[in-house]
């Protein structure tokens, strides 16, 4: 696939126009579901997953008071008419957190740039280099590559916190004990 352009929308700020043309042919599926559905793999690792996209995660990106973020990419495809959705990632920032909660880039676009970019948009929006950002076992070794270029540290691994048999790598900051 041959990238004609792609270009990053924060949820809370994206126009209608842009909306629909992300849409097209997208019968039935509403623009919160095509985002979960993008996600829906993590709820192996993650079995709440369902639950706090739905209710936490849309809920306070609809309030478009700053906590909360979505970032989504979405490219121009040589010979498509459609965009397609590439990466996204969920955002957090609070007075006491400022998170990468949910970060991928979709498999047919990777090795392209695309992750380091929207990285870029995430520091941005979050207001540093060094947000809290943690990484299931399961796919940790996709991620090494950007923990070593953005100097991520790791401050925890948490047995069980998620999901249990599972491991979570947390960088940058720590998490309650559970």
């Amino acid at each position: 696939m041959k990238i004609i352009k792609h270009t990053f929308y924060k949820v809370s700020e994206i126009e209608p126009e842009v909306l629909r043309y992300f849409m097209i042919n997208e019968v039935g599926e509403r623009a919160k579901d095509k985002l979960y559905n993008y996600l829906r793999d993590l709820t192996e690792s993650y079995p709440d997953f369902e639950n706090w996209f739905y209710n936490v995660v849309i809920p306070e990106v609809e309030l478009k008071d700053g906590k909360r973020e979505i970032i989504i990419v979405l490219s121009e495809i040589e010979g498509h008419s459609q965009v397609l959705l590439s990466g996204l990632a969920i955002l957090k920032k609070t007075k006491n957190e400022k998170k990468i909660c949910t970060f991928r880039i979709h498999e047919d676009f990777r090795n392209q740039g695309i992750g380091s970019e929207l990285f870029e948009k995430c520091f941005e929006f979050l207001e540093t280099r060094k947000p809290i950002i943690t990484i299931s076992h399961f796919r940790k070794k996709m991620f090494d590559n950007h923990i070593s270029n953005y100097n991520f540290i790791e401050t925890q691994v948490l047995k069980d916190y998620y999901k249990q048999d599972s491991i979570e790598y947390v960088y940058n900051g720590f998490l309650v004990e559970k």
